[in-house]
């Protein structure tokens, strides 16, 4: 490489290198308080899997001993999660709530939509909304979201994760979704990324959380996936990027992946951000 003659600084160029530094600290500081639950984790994990999978929780099963696989879907087996956050700051302000910030945004990922507005709602207003005015927010949000989409197009595969499930379905072993998008959205997507043939009607292998009682974090979602698959969930594996599906999935006993942590996931500032705060904060194993 050809050396370079020393430059002087600008004082915008040293602003922003103080910003990025102050970054960097933060965020070190954050994985230095999350650093036993990280080891613990390690401790956890009996055996690496192939391209980053990293083992949340105590459960492990061989590859071979895998009976059926769980999927997510949004940001999960599709990159729909920065082309949904657009659509919130919209809603919010429309319905006279304080506009959700990226982070906010993360932090809530795997939560069914009206959890997520009756916690907006709670924290600014002090009191759960009615039901119509979630249903309103929800009408809103959706209206935003489509016409962000038709400028920026449908959210791609997740390649990395699409090449675990078709892989499973080669080997012979079943498959299903446990969502808590909104079925529309979700088939929508599916059909876009080219998975509609793993994950169907048809099939019965896909299951949202508006056909289930409680939503991430409870078990419910990835319970009923099993069910319709005919595997006992101690016997599947279950991939999630959000942490209430983590603990969904965790809870409903299964073999729980972090797909966040893979070697080639689209990972997003706002959401690095997200997981080091959950790390950190994490109390549920």
């Amino acid at each position: 490489m050809a050396s370079q003659a020393p430059t002087r600084d600008h004082p915008r160029r040293k602003r922003a290198n103080t910003t990025t530094l102050l970054s960097v600290l933060t965020t070190a500081v954050a994985l230095r308080r999350a650093a036993p639950h990280r080891a613990r984790l390690c401790r956890m994990t009996s055996q690496a899997l192939p391209g980053g999978q990293l083992t949340v929780g105590p459960k492990f099963i061989a590859e071979d001993d895998v009976e059926g696989y769980l999927f997510d879907c949004d940001g999960t087996l599709i990159d729909t999660m920065p082309g949904f956050f657009p659509s919130w700051p919209v809603a919010c302000e429309k319905m006279g709530l304080r506009a959700m910030d990226e982070n906010e945004f993360y932090g809530f990922a795997g939560k069914p939509l009206p959890d997520i507005v009756g916690a907006l709602h709670q924290s600014q207003k002090g009191c759960a909304p009615s039901a119509e005015f979630v249903q309103d927010f929800l009408k809103e949000k959706k209206v935003a979201h489509a016409a962000h989409e038709a400028k920026s197009g449908p959210p791609p595969p997740i390649a990395c994760v699409v090449e675990i499930a078709r892989a499973a379905v080669a080997r012979g072993k079943p498959v299903a979704l446990a969502t808590s998008g909104l079925r529309d959205h979700v088939e929508a997507h599916l059909a876009h990324a080219g998975l509609a043939d793993l994950f169907n009607d048809a099939k019965g292998n896909l299951v949202c959380a508006a056909e289930v009682p409680n939503g991430k974090p409870a078990p419910d979602l990835f319970l009923e996936a099993a069910k319709r698959i005919g595997v006992d969930p101690a016997r599947c594996r279950a991939y999630e990027d959000g942490e209430s599906g983590l603990i969904s999935a965790y809870r409903a006993g299964c073999h729980v992946i972090d797909v966040t942590q893979m070697d080639a996931y689209p990972m997003c500032d706002g959401l690095r951000r997200a997981k080091v705060k959950a790390l950190a904060e994490r109390s549920w194993l």
